[in-house]
């Protein structure tokens, strides 16, 4: 009886696991899959951006992807995405920055290379718009100022 009861309560667990996952991404709109916006990833440097998308919510954008590295020697890389959403004339509609991640040196049959990146946008750009990406390793001229 013991082991029924612990059968049920797993299986629970693993329903209400999958329909508050199914409700969370219920209400995302992908936005490069649906046509209204272009994603554009530039290669530089020793990490790359092996997938995005983007997603339109209910208070705003969210790009989102994975990071891996090219190489499979040396410790983790500090690094981060710069956005940079282009509208359909050319103008800088919006420019965002990811926060810091760290991308360990990639391990032949593991998992563990990839590292999710994240980032807010609040206002949503119009149909044709252009979202470029692109991982950065070094510091930016704005984030370093003398005091």
């Amino acid at each position: 009886m013991s082991k029924r009861l612990s059968i049920s309560v797993i299986a629970l667990g693993f329903g209400m696991l999958a329909a508050v996952m199914s409700g969370c991404a219920a209400n995302r709109v992908d936005l490069v899959e649906t046509g209204v916006l272009a994603l554009e990833k530039q290669a530089a440097g020793k990490v790359y951006i092996s997938w995005s998308s983007v997603f339109e919510q209910e208070d705003g954008l969210v790009i989102t992807g994975f990071l891996r590295r090219r190489d499979r020697v040396g410790s983790p890389i500090k690094t981060h995405v710069d956005v940079t959403v282009l509208s359909p004339n050319g103008q800088v509609v919006d420019t965002a920055r990811s926060n810091d991640v760290y991308v360990p040196r990639r391990i032949t049959g593991r998992g563990q290379s990839l590292r999710r990146f994240r980032i807010y946008l609040r206002n949503v750009p119009g149909r044709g718009s252009l979202v470029k990406m692109v991982s950065h390793s070094g510091p930016h001229d704005d984030a370093m100022s003398t005091s």
